[in-house]
Order: structure tokens, then C-alpha cells, then sequence
């Protein structure tokens, strides 16, 4: 069966693009425009596109047996640092303002005080070949930043914005593109009037620099295309990246990949509700016609809190569960309410109510609930989300500190649940990792008994 894939490269032995295994024996590779070859030069971060197929064989741990054929990278944007934030946190390239987190491989030339921020000192008018996911308008999230030598290649991906047709001319984020003498055959007529709001990818030969921040930069393009799967109906894709477009419900866009969700569309990590702009994603699904029928959903950055409420404030619009103390979990008008008993406020919910809830972490120990629903009287403790430390035996999880010397070696679980020790457990974890750990609480102790990841 073919199948198709776009995600950024998780593990080599092998291939593995979002967490999925592809056999790489005979694969080519399509790096950055040169010539294709045999010669695997990915790199860990690298977003690419899979073109593939799979069997119905199964490898011993009894996930069906992928095989890329092509492999494709193009970066996300590549160019001169024109500006570096004081924290490390950010740079800007070519008028985009690029941002790192926990998951970003850096160059180790380009790292500052750690290996997840940017030197301030060195890396501003360096040449860096950025990829990742365009998060917004002139915005990327960086999955690699890697230095580059000699003449730069003038490339970037985002959403055309500002089309003027007389002028021949748009905007990505802050930086203007001149398209007059540029290769545009791949793209609508651009008389058409669909070019705004389309992610493109631009290939330039020549571009100023307006000053040190986003504004003011200019690219005169030499090819645009439109960034896409290059297929229009497939049994077998997955496609990782964030929502850019929500046109209603359980319709929406991820990159330029138009998805549509059905009553048998699964859940994990999130629900419906969580299907937002700027929701981080990972749909498992057919493509007819050119859209995406999704099966699965994944909500990568999503959190799931599972407990007691401890205490609660209507008035503030917050409450906090047992076991997790240092975490304010915040309600706003999107946040979907409902359960046993009718519950459908905040003000329905009481201290001692048994939740379950979604949600995306926010700085300062806050969490943002995308929903809540009460849930009968039960004993169970879980949290799910992304790792930010892993040393063992304490972790941080969206927040919150872990102390697992009490998980015994048969309660830490691999793929499938399997148990695999601490010590493997460990081994296997890295920044940025999404786990599960389940406990139970007494009172207002909380017991862990268990942990999980499926990496």
C-alpha cells in the first residue's frame, strides 16, 4: 500500500519520521535541491516528506512495516541572522521570526548557554539553515538550526499574504518578495486571486536587509511553489505540523493540507475542542481528493491531568487538582465543561469532584483547559504531557516535579505497554518526549505506580 508522510526525523536505525519507523535500505534521498542519491545525509530535526509504502507485515514489537522509497528535505527558511533575542530563545532570518524550545537540535556552534538556546554574541549575521513548522504569519518553530558556509541560498517557506498582481509582488510575515522574474509554473494563475493565505516555499538569488528586526527585509524570488504532498489521493498519510486554518467544525488546514475529521475520527492527547489554530498535530488518515479524511489525531503539546479538585475560584476562573499543586489550571470561554451531574460551568464543580482534563501548558505553572469533564468518584492520579527534565528518578512533566523512586522496575512500560525496567526506561527518554505516569492518591498524598512512552 502507498503511503505518504511529512514530520520531522525522530531516530536513525533505520528512519524514523514523527515517531515512525521506515526502513531505509534502498531509499533516495532529495536533500536541499542537489542531485538525488543513496547516501542518507538527514539529520535529527530535519522535517521531510516520506513517499513510501506499507506492507502487511508486522516487526517484532507488531507495528506494520513502512519502507521509504524517496525521502525529500527542503528547509524552512535559510539566510542571514539578522537579530538574536538577549534570552537565546529567538532569532530573526530573513524577516521570519524564528523560535527554539526544548525540541530544537542547534548546531553546537550556534548554542549559547545551553544546548536549547542561541549564543547572542556569535550567531547574529550568520548564515543558518532554519527547519521546521510554520507556526503563523512570519513565524517559525524550529526543529534544527544549523550553520551554513559560504554564499547563502536564499530559501524560505510561510503564507503569502498582500498579493499585488500589477507589482508582481507579496509578503511572508514581515519580508516583501519580488516574484517578477521567478519560476511560477507550479502556482495558480496569478490573475486568480488564491494566492493569500496559500503556504508557498521560495527559492531567492538576491536580498537586502532593512535592519536588525523583522522589518524592512526584501527577496527577489527566482521559483514559488506551493508546498503541498504532491499527491492527491492515497491510502495511507500522516502528516505532523500545526493548524493554520479552521474553516468549521472538524474542518481545518494543517500547512497547506486541507483535513476533515468524521464521527469515527479518533482522539488522543486532546479532543474536537483542542482543533484551534496554532494546535500542534499529528493526523493518521486517507487522502481522497485532496483531503485529508483523518482516522487519528494527536495533539503533540496537549496535557492530560486526571484528579481530585484541591481548591477552586470562581472569581479568578481557576482551580487546582491533588497531586499537582503547582500547576494553575485557568478556564476561559472556549473551555468545553460537561460530565456527571450536569456540569457545564465552573461554578458546577466543587472541591473533591474527580476531573479529567486537556489542556495546553503555559508559562509560570499555569495550564490553559481546552476541557473538563467530571468523571465518577475514583482513586486515580494520571498526567500525560512533554517532558522538559529527565534525570532520574525526578522529572518535570508541563510543570510539574516527579518523583518516581517509588515506581517499581515492572511499572515502567514501553511500546505496547510492555515492561521494560527503569534503567531501559530512562535510556530512552530525551527533552521534549511526550510520557504518562499513573498513581494513586490518599487523601491529598498522591502514590506513583506507573510510567509510560510508546517512543
Amino acid at each position: 500500500m502507498a503511503t505518504v508522510a511529512t514530520g520531522p526525523v525522530t531516530k536513525f536505525g533505520s528512519v524514523f519520521v514523527s515517531g515512525t519507523e521506515y526502513d531505509n535500505t534502498n531509499t533516495l534521498y532529495c536533500i536541499d535541491h542537489e542531485p538525488c542519491s543513496r547516501e542518507n545525509r538527514l539529520k535529527i530535526g530535519m522535517v521531510v516528506l516520506v513517499n513510501g509504502t506499507r506492507s502487511e507485515e508486522y516487526t517484532s514489537d507488531q507495528t506494520l512495516i513502512r519502507i521509504a522509497d524517496k525521502i525529500t528535505y527542503e528547509e524552512s527558511v535559510e539566510g542571514v541572522v539578522q537579530s538574536v533575542a538577549a534570552d537565546g530563545l529567538s532569532l530573526v532570518v530573513l524577516g521570519q521570526l524564528v523560535s527554539v524550545n526544548q525540541k530544537t537540535e542547534i548546531d553546537p556552534s550556534l548554542q549559547g548557554a545551553t544546548p536549547h538556546t542561541l549564543n547572542t554574541t556569535t550567531v547574529p549575521r550568520t548564515v543558518v539553515e532554519v527547519s521546521g513548522f510554520v507556526t503563523g504569519d512570519g513565524t517559525i518553530l524550529a526543529t534544527l538550526i544549523l550553520q551554513e558556509t559560504g554564499t547563502p541560498h536564499y530559501e524560505i517557506e510561510g503564507f503569502v499574504k498582500h498579493h499585488n498582481v500589477a507589482n508582481r509582488t507579496f509578503e511572508i510575515g514581515s519580508l516583501v518578495v519580488d516574484y517578477s522574474p521567478a519560476d511560477i509554473s507550479q502556482m495558480p494563475s496569478p490573475t486568480s486571486r488564491v494566492w493569500d493565505g496559500m503556504v508557498v516555499f521560495i527559492q531567492g538569488d538576491q536580498w537586502s536587509q532593512g535592519g536588525p528586526g523583522p522589518y524592512g527585509a526584501r527577496l527577489t524570488a527566482t521559483r514559488v511553489k506551493p508546498q503541498g504532498l504532491g499527491v492527491t489521493d492515497i491510502r495511507d498519510a500522516e502528516v505532523e505540523d500545526f493548524i493554520t486554518q479552521v474553516v468549521g467544525p472538524g474542518d481545518f488546514f494543517v500547512n497547506n493540507v486541507h483535513v476533515q475529521t468524521t464521527p469515527f475520527t479518533t482522539y488522543e492527547g486532546g479532543t474536537a475542542n483542542d482543533l484551534v489554530i496554532g494546535a500542534h498535530v499529528e493526523v493518521d488518515g486517507s487522502l481522497v481528493n485532496d483531503i485529508l479524511q483523518a482516522t487519528h489525531i494527536l495533539f503533540e503539546n496537549e496535557t492530560e491531568l486526571e484528579s481530585n479538585v484541591a481548591t477552586i475560584d470562581t472569581s479568578a476562573k481557576t482551580l487546582t487538582l491533588v497531586g499537582f499543586s503547582g500547576v494553575i489550571i485557568a478556564v476561559d470561554g472556549r473551555t468545553a465543561i460537561d460530565g456527571e451531574g450536569n456540569a457545564l460551568r465552573l461554578e458546577d464543580l466543587q472541591a473533591g469532584d474527580h476531573l479529567k482534563i486537556h489542556g495546553r501548558h503555559g508559562a509560570g505553572g499555569t495550564m490553559l483547559a481546552t476541557e473538563i469533564e467530571r468523571v465518577a468518584p475514583t482513586s486515580n492520579v494520571k498526567l500525560e504531557g512533554l517532558l522538559t527534565s529527565v534525570p532520574d528518578p525526578l522529572w518535570v512533566i508541563a510543570g510539574v516535579t516527579i518523583d518516581t523512586t517509588a515506581i517499581p522496575d515492572s511499572g515502567f512500560k514501553g511500546r505496547e505497554g510492555v515492561a521494560i525496567g527503569r534503567s531501559a526506561f530512562f535510556a530512552g527518554l530525551s527533552i521534549g518526549q511526550k510520557v504518562a505516569i499513573q498513581g494513586n492518591m490518599s487523601g491529598m498524598m498522591v502514590q506513583w505506580s506507573s510510567a509510560s512512552h510508546d517512543d
